[in-house]
C-alpha cells in the first residue's frame, strides 16, 4: 500500500510579472513537489500577486521555501501545513 505523501498550502505574495507563476511552478517541479492546487489573486491597484498553492512530496517543504525565496520577485512565503497525517491500522 502506499503511503500519502505531507500536504503542504504555501502562501505566496510576489511582484506583479507575466512569468512569475511560471517560475515558481518551475522551481516547485525542479525540487521534486507536486501540485494538487493552486489559486491566484490580483487587485488592480496592487503590484502584487497572492499565490496559493497546495504541494506534495516526500522532500521537506522548508527546501521548497529556500528555494522559492531566491526568486528576486517573490516577497513573502508562508507555509500552512493542510493534512495531519494520520496511520490507520
Amino acid at each position: 500500500m502506499q503511503t500519502a505523501r505531507p500536504e503542504h498550502t504555501l502562501r505566496i505574495s510576489a511582484a506583479q510579472q507575466t512569468t512569475v507563476l511560471e517560475r515558481i511552478l518551475q522551481v516547485t517541479r525542479y525540487r521534486g513537489f507536486q501540485v494538487s492546487g493552486i489559486n491566484m489573486f490580483t487587485e488592480q491597484s496592487s503590484d502584487a500577486v497572492d499565490i496559493e498553492m497546495t504541494v506534495s512530496s516526500d522532500h521537506p517543504v522548508s527546501q521548497l521555501q529556500l528555494q522559492l525565496s531566491k526568486l528576486f520577485d517573490i516577497k513573502t512565503i508562508e507555509i500552512q501545513d493542510t493534512a495531519g497525517a494520520q496511520c490507520r491500522a
